[in-house]
């Protein structure tokens, strides 16, 4: 009786923490999904900054060789 109540144990144990690393896993790469996110956000703000920042360049150009 009592080796089967230990392997029992045993086994309920590895069944934790085999759920605890999955739970582990799964937060993790969520975590990296949304950091990607904000990332790829930030560089599309900076592209879009870019772009404004070169069309007032050029417009500052043309009203000095207007003058």
């Amino acid at each position: 009786m009592l080796p089967m109540a230990v392997g029992t144990g045993v086994v309920v144990i590895v069944v934790a923490v085999a759920v605890v690393l999955i739970v582990l896993i799964v937060a993790l790469s969520m975590r990296g999904r949304q950091k990607r996110g904000t990332a790829l956000r930030e560089l599309d703000a900076a592209n879009a900054r870019a772009g404004r920042a070169e069309r007032d360049r050029e417009a500052a150009q043309e009203q000095e060789q207007d003058r």
